[in-house]
């Protein structure tokens, strides 16, 4: 339901036109889940998501600039990712569907519609059956492999009519009146015959998905909305219908919110909604508004601000650290954290509140670990914020113990380990922790909800999908007796005080980063899924027991006197034992994720971080190093994270002890601050006609992250320090002519040299945002006995190639 439509340009118009389009008409069997007590978690959007959300599957694609393998030649695209440019003989290509098992969908001929002109080719289990300018016919079948992996090409394009807005379309359709069933012709509905082809706009979501939701009370957005590990602080910076895909990586991926919206709205579904970390009040308020004025008025909506803030792995956890330190909330980091934290959260409801008028639609969610009363008493407790606060969320997993599932060697042996009570995240040690937590949340005269929870089998440290124990946590989902352990959870959930519950989560492939689908593909026969039967039976034979949960309108709690027993807190460690790392498919990263390191004094400016110990380096988007902005004009490098270079691509350096080198930037809006530290045994040796044959520094900069194979001619950049006459060369693949008016600084010391240098954003092309992406790579070159150089350490290239080849660079993206 869709009540206004704001004005400004273009991308209002087509949010406006889709989801103005997708206002159909509602069946009464899509409002049986208003008395459900569960909810369910969304999937990250990604190539091998097997809940298939989306009827155009370009919308789940990798990202035509992620697609590095598949893409050819010098690469330009528009602001929403479409190659507007490809150089002769490239080309630039995408996976659109990865590995999901055969019958996720259908198989049969998809139809392909395009703008603009040039050419398209496929790959994998993607054939051509006819072509046509804008519209091709291709056959997708996953083959004898029982998988379906397809990729697109674009081999070709017209510079000023570029191929865009590409959608892949699945055969059928279905009645207006009944989206949830998909339909193969017109002959199967009464006159009101909507085709995908035709009506992709109005459709938008898979029919087999709307079924599959359709159980829930509450939809929890956090993954598909991808707002972990995302630095998005400006309202500009959201996430857009017009993008290429909302697929991709941590920080890139994201549904825009009025998809989400019109989700919520189709399903009769509350939903539930984590907002960024780094949101500026601005984001968060406009985000309220479109709600306001668009989710239906019968529904509900949770705020949460942010996900598992708590936890040590995310970078939105490092941030509430360095917020809570800076703002002296306590002397303790990680109680500093969990303070700002609240504080925070206390911040977005009260926009919210404004936004809906006191309203008592909004939901106002704040979570913390299930084992930690302490955190919770410190979250609820300060500055009152559990006068402002509505549910406290928790995740009860089951698993029993990590170490014990390793000597498994049957599924009897699983199950064991699940249920023994000696175990700290056993069925009835969980239930355990969720019975204090309800105790404490009472007394606050708050509800105890869950934001995740479930069964919790996986072994981070594994390698491959097939090793040991993970056959066996598979078989183990697949058993009956899941269904036992679900029913036993969710059971013993609302004996213990707990309210609504949301399970992680919607269907997705069973792999070594766990088996958290309540099935492991959409269309999966419940047959083949316990968890999912244990959910519909539960919620079926437990229609949701507390006051207001089925009505528009919240019914909250009388807020208690709380007595000094009561908030009383301390600091206390973390579950060791607890999962700590996020229940996500795709690469763990691969990198340590380490808190912010602490600032720097002025009587510090010259030195970086020792080698003798390892820095703390802040990657957010599945491995970006992240500049932070200039904190203070007194010293540019206060709160800036420093990036060790541990790669040796050319000869061989000899250790720490023979070279070692970090760097660090920060920005403001007029200029890009890089600071280079080197520890060497034998500085200055500077005797070649080259300064690359001699000590000196390289700084690779890709302005605008095309990353393409070769340079660009407008905004990538190779430079060389040469540290014996102090000068600044261009590498011969730099802009032809480019005169950038650099400064730099060179302090040495007996065992090193630091080297500062400020690059005006001008010059560089670009203008600077908080989330803006750069190529970034820092090599020092190291000559210890003259003649050529001796060795050469990098930050991320891999080879020796960099100079003539930016896809080789790291990435880095402007923080706040």
């Amino acid at each position: 339901m869709i009540k206004a439509c704001h004005s400004g340009g273009s991308r209002w118009a087509i949010a406006c036109l889709l989801l103005l389009g997708g206002a159909m008409v509602k069946p009464a069997a899509a409002f049986y889940n208003s008395s459900s007590a569960l909810g369910t978690n969304t999937n990250e959007i990604m190539d091998d998501d097997s809940s298939a959300p989306f009827i155009d599957l370009m919308k789940m694609s990798l990202p035509f600039r992620e697609a590095r393998p598949l893409n050819k030649g010098n690469i330009e695209y528009d602001r929403n990712g479409w190659p507007t440019r490809i150089s002769a003989g490239g080309q630039v290509g995408t996976r659109f569907v990865s590995k999901l098992p055969a019958g996720t969908i259908p198989s049969g001929s998809y139809t392909v519609l395009y703008e603009g002109e040039g050419k398209l080719e496929y790959g994998n289990d993607a054939t051509v059956q006819n072509q046509a300018p804008g519209r091709d016919v291709i056959i997708l079948d996953p083959g004898k492999d029982n998988e379906l992996n397809a990729t697109l090409y674009i081999k070709a394009t017209d510079p000023a009519n570029p191929v865009r807005n590409i959608r892949i379309l699945p055969p059928g359709g279905v009645c207006a009146s009944n989206p949830f069933q998909r339909v193969a012709a017109a002959g199967q509905c009464r006159g009101d015959y909507l085709s995908f082809e035709q009506h992709s706009g109005k459709i938008i979501f898979n029919p087999d998905y709307l079924t599959f939701m359709r159980d829930y009370r509450v939809i929890r957005f956090m993954n598909m909305s991808g707002i972990t590990r995302n630095p998005v602080y400006a309202w500009e910076d959201r996430a857009s219908i017009d993008q290429q895909t909302w697929g991709g990586a941590e920080g890139i991926r994201g549904a825009p919110m009025e998809v989400m919206v019109e989700l919520a709205n189709r399903l009769h579904a509350d939903p539930w909604f984590s907002l960024p970390h780094a949101a500026s009040n601005d984001f968060i308020r406009r985000f309220a508004e479109y709600v306001q004025v668009n989710l239906d008025p019968s529904l509900k909506v949770y705020v949460e601000y942010s996900n598992e803030v708590w936890n040590g792995v995310f970078t939105q956890h490092a941030y509430a650290k360095q917020q809570g330190v800076q703002m002296g909330l306590d002397p303790d980091p990680n109680q500093a954290a969990y303070k700002f934290y609240s504080k925070r959260s206390v911040d977005v409801f009260g926009i919210w509140e404004q936004v809906f008028q006191g309203n008592k639609r909004v939901v106002r969610v704040m979570s913390g670990l299930v084992g930690s009363t302490q955190m919770t008493k410190t979250i609820l407790s300060y500055n009152g914020a559990y006068r402002f606060t509505d549910a406290y969320a928790v995740a009860p997993y089951v698993f029993g113990d990590a170490n014990a599932l390793r000597k498994a060697r049957s599924v009897a042996d699983i199950f064991r380990v699940m249920t023994d009570p000696k175990y700290p995240h056993s069925l009835p040690s969980e239930l355990n922790s969720v019975r204090k937590q309800a105790d404490v949340t009472k007394s606050f005269g708050v509800d105890l909800i869950a934001y995740e929870g479930g069964q919790h089998l996986v072994e981070m440290t594994t390698k491959s999908d097939n090793q040991h124990p993970n056959n066996l946590f598979y078989a183990a989902n697949r058993d009956p007796k899941m269904a036992s352990i679900y029913q036993q959870l969710l059971t013993g959930w609302k004996q213990a005080g707990g309210k609504l519950f949301v399970h992680f989560s919607s269907p997705r492939i069973y792999r070594k980063y766990g088996s958290f689908g309540t099935k492991e593909y959409i269309t999966q026969p419940d047959s083949q899924a316990p968890k999912h039967r244990a959910l519909l039976a539960f919620t079926r034979a437990n229609p949701c027991w507390w006051s207001g949960c089925s009505g528009n309108n919240l019914v909250r709690q009388a807020k208690p006197a709380i007595t000094l027993e009561t908030m009383k807190t301390q600091s206390e460690p973390l579950d060791a034992t607890a999962p700590q790392y996020e229940p996500i498919y795709g690469e763990p990263p691969p990198f340590s994720i380490g808190n912010i390191p602490p600032e720097a004094s002025t009587a510090q400016e010259s030195t970086l971080v020792s080698m003798r110990s390892a820095p703390n380096e802040q990657y957010v988007v599945g491995g970006n190093a992240l500049i932070r902005k200039v904190r203070s004009r007194a010293s540019v490098w206060q709160g800036a994270s420093a990036y060790q270079l541990r790669n040796v691509v050319s000869g061989s350096i000899d250790g720490k002890q023979d070279l070692a080198a970090l760097w660090q930037a920060s920005w403001d809006q007029q200029n890009l601050y890089v600071r280079i530290g080197v520890e060497d045994d034998k500085p200055a040796v500077n005797d070649s006609t080259v300064p690359w044959e001699d000590d000196a520094v390289e700084l690779y900069l890709d302005a605008d992250a095309s990353m393409a194979a070769q340079y660009d001619q407008r905004n990538d950049f190779h430079f060389i320090f040469n540290l014996k006459n102090g000068t600044v060369a261009l590498g011969k693949n730099s802009p032809r002519g480019a005169r950038l008016q650099l400064n730099q600084k060179l302090t040495r010391s007996a065992n090193g040299y630091v080297l500062e240098v400020m690059l005006p954003w001008s010059a560089l092309g670009v203008s600077p945002r908080s989330g803006h992406r750069l190529g970034l790579d820092v090599h020092v070159d190291d000559d210890d006995d003259g003649g050529d150089r001796d060795g050469k350490l990098t930050w991320k290239a891999k080879q020796d190639d960099a100079w003539q080849n930016p896809s080789l660079f790291g990435g880095a993206i402007l923080g706040d």
